[in-house]
């Protein structure tokens, strides 16, 4: 690959070369405020919103609510308690250890 002296490129090559690189710039930035928007605006619909929602479709018995954007539905999900892994005892034949657990 060949570096070209800054005064071999044409002037016009390199002031269409700046544009682009200032566009490239700009709708980057525009892309990371939006995105900031985007995490902020979630957080007011996660956080302040929907548990409202909930709370009130839960208290009078809405399942589903018909919207011009879609339907909302409400669930109870229900899941088990995962239950804890125990640490592997070796017993002898005297249960010392078995014992020493248990006091635990």
């Amino acid at each position: 690959m060949f570096m070209n002296n800054l005064n071999e490129i044409p002037e016009t090559d390199k002031q269409f070369f700046k544009e682009k690189v200032t566009r490239w710039l700009l709708v980057d930035k525009q892309i990371t405020d939006l995105q900031t928007q985007i995490k902020d605006l979630k957080k007011v619909r996660d956080k302040e919103l929907q548990p409202g929602i909930t709370e009130f479709m839960v208290s009078n018995n809405v399942c589903d609510l018909n919207t011009e954007h879609g339907k909302l539905r409400c669930q109870e999900k229900k899941t088990k308690k995962v239950v804890k892994k125990m640490p592997a005892v070796v017993v002898g034949e005297d249960m010392s250890a078995l014992s020493a657990f248990l006091d635990l």
